[in-house]
């Protein structure tokens, strides 16, 4: 045997090994060490390691004892090996692996496994807020907890896994860590589902980031890659919800639309308007051709207050007549009328979104102007604002309540 350009690191057993190896027709067993060649980082921690390399190998019966690192999965240890069969494999501190090496001469070795809790990644955004759009940058800040130092590696991220899919994920890995290492096309599998959803809305599962170029990954060190960069358009839009602030602040609010082919992970975001810091913020998950909704924070661009404007009580005694005869009752009658008042501070149009919460039991029988969505307990208007305009809403709202008045037996 001959080592391929310094490729792998070949460690000779003991002479009385080999002597005992060849009596059963084995040459002598030997360890190797295969370099790292990429790596797989999963967001619950898991990472799958893919190591290859070439060895120049006689025909005949070949014991290898293959190096692996003490986190790594046994059970999905994954050794193949070009012109060979596997006759059988001992798993101890390292898989022994029996080879029969039907064709001498170079051949190719690739190894992968998985290893859980090894490493763990996270974007982190600089948003900076233009006149219409948002440029948005994104690293990856990963760390290395793998037992050794990686060098000169390709790297992989997965992003988009719900937490409810990741236990799913852990016990698919093996499989999938099998056709990542038996297929050399595998790469198409990853660009197929990276691709963007479907017009039909269903949103990709997760999404695979390959970095460009080769990485170090020291160990236990928080390390930071640039992951994308874009220029997203975006949407300014106010929202109050008059219930909870009666006397504001209204909150500004931005939705940016992601135009990349890949999502927007979730990660913490520091956002900033003319190059000065505004807040720390969550990134929400973003799929490729969708809109991430980010809260400024409160704003003064608008004067906003809701206040009860009128409030009536009416009460009425009523005779029912039933099977039973006649009940007496007292019916109540309860009317609330608000009064929303809004006034733009802004030299520019404005969006603004307004909510307000009413009892289950009551009914609306006035309302100026229309609001935009009703439901059973709120009420919500999109307004359009002019630059300094002024405006109100007033609505009007009722319950009815009855009340026995039989003497009670």
């Amino acid at each position: 045997m001959k080592l391929s350009v310094a490729i792998l690191v070949l460690l000779l057993c003991a002479p009385a090994l080999a002597l005992s190896d060849e009596v059963k027709g084995v040459e002598a067993t030997t360890a190797i060490t295969l370099p790292v060649d990429s790596v797989t980082i999963y967001p619950d921690g898991l990472m799958t390691v893919k190591r290859t390399g070439n060895l120049d190998v006689t025909d005949g019966v070949h014991k290898f004892v293959i190096n692996v690192p003490e986190m790594a999965d046994q059970s999905s240890v994954l050794l193949t090996v070009s012109n060979a069969t596997q006759e059988r494999v001992v798993y101890d501190a390292n898989p022994v692996y029996t080879l029969n090496i039907s064709t001498p001469g170079s051949q190719s070795f690739d190894l992968s496994y998985l290893m859980y809790d090894a490493a763990t990644w996270k974007p982190v955004y600089d948003l900076h807020l233009l006149r219409d759009s948002v440029l948005v940058k994104a690293n990856a800040v990963l760390r290395n907890r793998g037992g050794e130092d990686l060098k000169n590696v390709r790297l992989k991220l997965v992003a988009g896994l719900p937490q409810a899919v990741e236990p799913y994920l852990a016990k698919a890995a093996p499989q999938i860590n099998q056709r990542y290492a038996e297929a050399p096309a595998m790469t198409e599998l990853f660009d197929y589902v990276a691709e963007p959803a479907p017009a039909s809305g269903e949103l990709e599962t997760f999404y695979i980031f390959e970095l460009d170029g080769r990485k170090d990954l020291v160990m236990d060190k928080e390390i930071g890659f640039p992951l994308f960069e874009e220029e997203a358009p975006l949407v300014r839009v106010y929202t109050w919800d008059a219930y909870r602030q009666e006397e504001g602040p209204a909150k500004e609010e931005i939705r940016a639309n992601n135009t990349l082919t890949n999502p927007w992970p979730t990660g913490k975001a520091l956002l900033y308007r003319n190059d000065e810091y505004v807040s720390t913020i969550e990134m929400p998950y973003t799929p490729a051709g969708t809109n991430a909704s980010v809260v400024v924070g409160p704003s003064a661009d608008l004067k906003v207050e809701r206040k009860l404007s009128d409030y009536n009580k009416t009460e009425n005694i009523k005779v029912i007549g039933s099977g039973q005869g006649n009940h007496t009752v007292k019916e109540t009658i309860e009317a609330w009328t608000y009064n929303l008042k809004i006034k733009s501070n802004l030299d520019r149009a404005a969006a603004l979104e307004v909510t307000d919460s009413k009892p289950q039991e009551a009914v609306v029988i006035a309302v100026t102007p229309r609001p935009a969505e009703s439901t059973a307990t709120s009420l919500k208007w999109k307004l359009a604002l002019a630059p300094r305009q002024k405006m109100a809403i007033n609505y009007t709202y009722q319950t009815t309540t009855t009340e026995s008045l039989d003497a009670k037996n």
